[in-house]
C-alpha cells in the first residue's frame, strides 16, 4: 500500500547528509532529478500489426531484468484468450512509495478487468532505499519508490533514471508478449500516479493515454511531444497528497488536482467548455473538451489517500465504491489510442 508521509521522509532524511527530519527545520538541495540525462533518446515506436515467435501465455509470470546494475522485477498478467500473434493493449500499473507490484495489482484489481477486457496488465517493483544507496537498512527495505522528478524519496533523491528502465521493461515485454505500441496506458498510485505524469511529460510517444489517481504533475519541466489523454483521480480529503496541492516531503511543490488536469487541457489544446461525463453519489468526473485528447478530472468528496472502487485499508481515509476508477480508466484509456 501507499506508505505514509513519514515514512518517506524518513528514507529521504537518511539518504540526505545533514538531513534529519521533515520537521527538523532542513532544506536539503535537491538534485536535479527532473531533467533528463543529455544523451538520452530513443529510437522511432513502430506501429504493430503482428507478432511471431513470442511464447508466454496466459496466466501470471514474475520477470525480471538487468538495469543500470539493478536486477529489476517486474509482473505480467495475461488475460485468457490472449492471441500471441495479434498487438494486445497495454496497461503498466506503478505502484506507491513503499508499496510493490503485488499491492498495486491487489487493490486495483486490474487484472480482473484485463480478463474481462482482454489487455495485458504489468506491474514494475520500483528500487528500495538500500539498493539505491548500497546501504542496508533493515527499517528502509519497504521504500520502493519511483523517481517522478519532484517526487518521491530515495529512487528521486539518488536520481534513479526509472523512464530508462520503462523504456527496457518494454524491449523485454516485446521478446514475450505481443504488445499493441498504439494501445500502451500508464496508471499509478500516488509516487506511481507522480511517475505516470513524468512518463507522459517525456515519453508521449510511447503512452497513449494515462490514469494518475492521487498524485499529481510537478516535474521541474513538462513537454510533451504531443497531446496525451489524461484521466485523474482524486479524493478531497486525501491527507497524503492534498487534493488543494502541497509539497512532498524533500521534493518539490505540486500543483492542485484541477490545476494539474487543468495544465494538461492546455497543453493538448481543449478550447470546448468543461462537461460533467460522471456522476454517480460522492463521484464527479469533469472533462475538458474540445480537443482530440481529452482532460478529465474525477472527483470523490470525502476521499481519502484510496483507488476509487479498489481495496484500501481504512488508515488511508475512505474509499469510495460510487467510482471504479479501474474500470473507467479502461474505457478511457479504450476510447484513446495513440494517433
Amino acid at each position: 500500500m501507499p506508505r505514509s508521509p513519514h515514512l518517506l521522509c524518513l528514507g529521504a532524511a537518511l539518504l540526505l547528509a545533514g538531513a534529519t527530519g521533515c520537521d527538523s527545520g532542513a532544506s536539503p538541495t535537491l538534485p536535479d532529478a527532473g531533467t533528463p540525462p543529455p544523451d538520452r533518446s530513443y529510437p522511432p515506436i513502430v506501429d504493430r500489426t503482428s507478432c511471431s515467435g513470442l511464447t508466454v501465455g496466459p496466466g501470471d509470470h514474475a520477470l525480471t531484468l538487468e538495469h543500470q546494475g539493478y536486477t529489476r522485477t517486474y509482473k505480467l498478467h495475461v488475460p485468457p484468450g490472449y492471441d500471441a500473434t495479434r498487438p494486445t493493449p497495454t496497461v503498466v500499473a506503478f505502484h506507491g512509495f513503499g508499496s510493490n507490484a503485488a499491492e498495486q495489482e491487489g487493490l486495483s484489481q486490474m487484472s480482473r478487468v484485463a480478463d474481462e477486457e482482454g489487455f495485458l496488465a504489468v506491474y514494475p517493483d520500483g528500487l528500495n532505499y538500500p539498493e539505491t544507496t548500497g546501504k542496508p537498512n533493515p527499517e528502509l527495505e519497504d521504500t520502493r519508490s519511483w523517481n517522478a522528478g519532484g517526487c518521491c524519496g530515495p529512487a528521486q533523491l539518488s536520481n534513479v533514471d526509472d523512464v530508462d528502465f520503462v523504456e527496457v521493461l518494454f524491449a523485454e515485454l516485446d521478446k514475450r508478449v505481443c504488445v499493441d505500441t498504439r494501445r500502451t496506458y500508464a496508471t499509478g498510485l500516488s509516487n506511481g500516479a507522480f511517475f505516470s505524469y513524468r512518463l507522459a511529460c517525456e515519453r508521449a510517444e510511447r503512452f497513449a493515454a494515462i490514469g494518475p489517481v492521487a498524485g499529481m504533475e510537478n516535474v521541474p519541466t513538462c513537454a510533451p511531444s504531443r497531446p496525451v489523454p489524461v484521466m485523474h483521480f482524486h479524493g478531497t480529503a486525501d491527507s497524503t497528497i492534498s487534493y488543494e496541492g502541497g509539497t512532498v516531503p524533500l521534493g518539490r511543490p505540486y500543483p492542485s488536482a484541477p490545476e494539474t488536469v487543468e495544465r494538461w487541457a492546455e497543453r493538448n489544446g481543449c478550447t470546448g467548455s468543461l462537461q460533467e461525463t460522471y456522476r454517480r453519489g460522492d463521484s464527479t468526473c469533469l472533462t475538458h473538451t474540445g480537443c482530440g485528447a481529452p482532460a478529465t478530472l474525477c472527483t470523490i468528496q470525502g476521499g481519502g489517500h484510496t483507488w476509487p472502487g479498489g481495496l484500501m485499508p481504512s488508515e488511508y481515509g475512505y474509499t469510495t465504491q460510487d467510482l471504479d476508477a479501474t474500470r473507467e480508466m479502461w474505457r478511457f484509456f479504450e476510447a484513446h489510442p495513440r494517433p
